[in-house]
């Protein structure tokens, strides 16, 4: 049986390069930009919801989590600052709105990843089943729509694509290595880097994502768009 990080990184980039297809194939048929971007933060608040802060809270506790958020909302107000700071952002806004979004969620999801692997790299010392590594394709697909759906949206090419998903799917790798070879237990750290995440992903939900699918429709058709995607990540998480 392959390495533990080996099933990790594979299943991670498979997961997510699924769900970047599922992008581009929405955005073949899109309605409207306020459509997505609405699609885009109800699938992220409930990948939050139903995923990565159960998963804290499992790891950890509620003051540790709180920390961790707080921390994650600075960084993000610092990073936002940067972007908007740079002459190529400045140059055409729209389109790098929705690059600087990608790379928000690219961040975030590569932090997210890093915990995760070692978590699974601590626990992953028997054989893997064939529904364990389903389960892992299956939980990874939502991040690929979500993180891809934008950078759809402003152009950029598939084999940059297919290089963030190998970025992206390398955390997992390396935490699993770590957790394999040195058996790392989660711990308060690791909490930390999970709560922090949830912090940016959600800033970067309202602020990034939310807003611009106000300013291109109306507020009621915005949350209700927002509320069906919610439910369905929520119903699709729970169920696989």
């Amino acid at each position: 049986m392959a390495q533990v990080w080996v099933i990790g990184f594979l299943a991670t980039f498979l997961g997510v390069s699924i769900g970047g297809g599922i992008a581009a194939a929405i955005y073949r048929f899109k309605k409207s930009l306020g459509t997505i971007y609405a699609i885009c933060a109800g699938l992220l608040l409930g990948l939050l919801s139903f995923e990565i802060v159960p998963e804290a809270l499992l790891l950890g506790d509620w003051f540790i989590f709180a920390v961790g958020f707080s921390v994650g909302l600075i960084i993000y107000v610092l990073i936002h600052r940067r972007f908007h700071q740079h002459p190529l952002i400045r140059k055409n806004p729209y389109k790098n709105h929705s690059i600087r979004t990608g790379l928000f969620l690219a961040l975030v999801i590569s932090i997210h990843n890093l915990p995760m692997g070692l978590v699974l790299g601590t626990n992953g010392h028997g054989e893997f089943s064939l529904a364990f590594i389903q389960a892992m394709v299956l939980h990874t697909i939502p991040e690929g729509m979500i993180l891809f759906m934008p950078l759809i949206l402003a152009g950029v090419r598939f084999n940059v694509l297919f290089l963030l998903s190998i970025l992206i799917a390398l955390p997992v790798a390396v935490g699993a290595y770590i957790g394999h070879v040195i058996g790392v237990q989660p711990n308060g750290f690791m909490v930390f880097l999970i709560s922090s995440t949830v912090g940016m992903i959600f800033m970067v939900t309202m602020k990034e994502i939310m807003a611009e699918s106000v300013r291109q429709s109306s507020n009621m058709y915005c949350l209700l768009v927002a509320l069906l995607a919610f439910l369905l990540m929520g119903g699709y998480l729970l169920f696989v």
